[in-house]
Parts: structure tokens; sequence; C-alpha cells
């Protein structure tokens, strides 16, 4: 059987992380097929961020001889590390690379989200240093988002990310989440927390987006993919 007879999707990610694979694995629309590269990630600052985003293109060359419907990019502080357009810029040097005509990022893919769920004011939590979060509510606010509140767990070795738990991000959540919010988004690709989407929609009373499901969600949709994999109000759009 051909499994990607529907759609080819190439991933180049963080050679620490584990939960992107296996996340869109677990939700894998009948007749889409994965195949993956990863990149080397070092530290979890500004200069590691941008570092790595650098090295998306190698992997994205490797994936291009390969048959690609899409390259993704899943990483969220990586794709938007240099600020406002970073991440189109990125989406741009990846189809060069690797001669596919469709690339997403998960900040394209975060942008593209909460515009479709119509979000306005956010409340953000990550697993992220105070310096990495502020860069990243910056590039926020840019895209025309106000940001009521962000706070992170202060991480900054890559290897830590895979082992946050949903309860850690979900008390975090629920320490910093105000009334005037009407979206709450938890950064990284690096957290395995797509399944505790819907009980925090439940229970917060309001969207939420994590990185992996707005990033499969919009490679998927760009793929002209429209199923409900049940991962909250977003893939019902």
């Amino acid at each position: 059987m051909y499994y990607g007879w529907r759609g080819k999707v190439g991933l180049v990610f963080p050679h620490t992380g584990s939960a992107p694979e296996h996340e869109y694995h677990k939700y894998l629309p009948e007749g889409v097929t994965i195949n993956t590269t990863r990149i080397l990630f070092e530290r979890v600052d500004p200069d590691g961020l941008y570092e790595m985003s650098q090295r998306v293109t190698e992997g994205a060359a490797l994936l291009g001889k390969a048959g690609q419907d899409i390259i993704v990019f899943p990483c969220t502080t990586g794709s938007l590390i240099r600020g406002y357009g970073y991440d189109l810029e990125l989406c741009e040097q990846i189809k060069a690379a690797s001669g596919v005509k469709k690339a997403m990022t998960t900040s394209t893919a975060l942008v593209r989200a909460l515009k479709a769920v119509g979000a306005k004011k956010l409340v953000v939590t990550t697993p992220y240093s105070e310096e990495v979060d502020q860069v990243e509510k910056k590039f926020l606010e840019d895209n025309g988002f106000k940001v009521l509140a962000i706070k992170g767990l202060g991480y900054k070795d890559p290897l830590l990310m895979p082992k946050v738990t949903p309860d850690m991000m979900y008390n975090l959540t629920k320490e910093i989440d105000v009334p005037e919010a009407d979206t709450i988004f938890v950064s990284c690709t690096g957290l395995g927390i797509i399944d505790a989407v819907p009980m925090m929609e439940q229970d917060f009373g309001k969207t939420v987006i994590t990185s992996n499901q707005a990033t499969w969600w919009a490679t998927l949709r760009e793929l002209g993919i429209k199923d409900d994999m049940g991962l909250g109000r977003l893939f019902k759009l």
C-alpha cells in the first residue's frame, strides 16, 4: 500500500525532541505519511535557537529528494527568534532548499491558528526562560495579538522540554490566567501535551492552542485535508 496517497509531510525538527513525531503519528489522517529528519539543537537561548534554525535547510534539502508535498519546521521559538516575518523567511528558505512548493513553520501555523479562532487577547505559558519569553511576546504582539500574561518554567536545556508533563503546563496556565483573555497559548513543540487540549478548553472555558496542535492543523489544512482530529475547537475549522 502507498501510504502517502493523500499527502506526504516532511518534518525537520530539533534533534532533542520527540513530541512532534509522536503526536503527529498519533493523530495521522488516513492516506497521510510522515518522513522525519533532525537538526542539531544545543541551547534554548536566542543564539542557540537562531543557530538551530539556520540548519533547517540542510534537512529540507534531504527530505525534498523524497518527494514531499510539504516541508514543516515544527519549532516555535526557533521560527520566530529573529522577530516579525522571520517565520516567512524560513518558509521561503525551506522551499528553495527542498524544491517543494509548500512549507510551514510552527510560528506561521500559530499566527494562522490564532487568527482562525478569532484570538485577540492571549495568556501564554512556556517552558522557556524570561529572555526567550520576551522575544515570543514581541513576535505575537507584532502580529496583532495582545499578550496579557506570559510565564515560563525557566528551562534553558533542550533536553528538559520533553520531560514537561501536561499537569505542569495546566497548573502554570491556571496560575496566570485572567478573565479578559479569550485564548490560551501553550508554547513549544517539545511539549507532549496535545491530548490535554480538550480538557483545558473545558476547564478554562477558552480556546486553547498548543504549538504541535497548531502546526498539525495548519499543515493538514495547507494540504487540503480537513479532518477533525478531536483536538479542540481549532480542528473544527
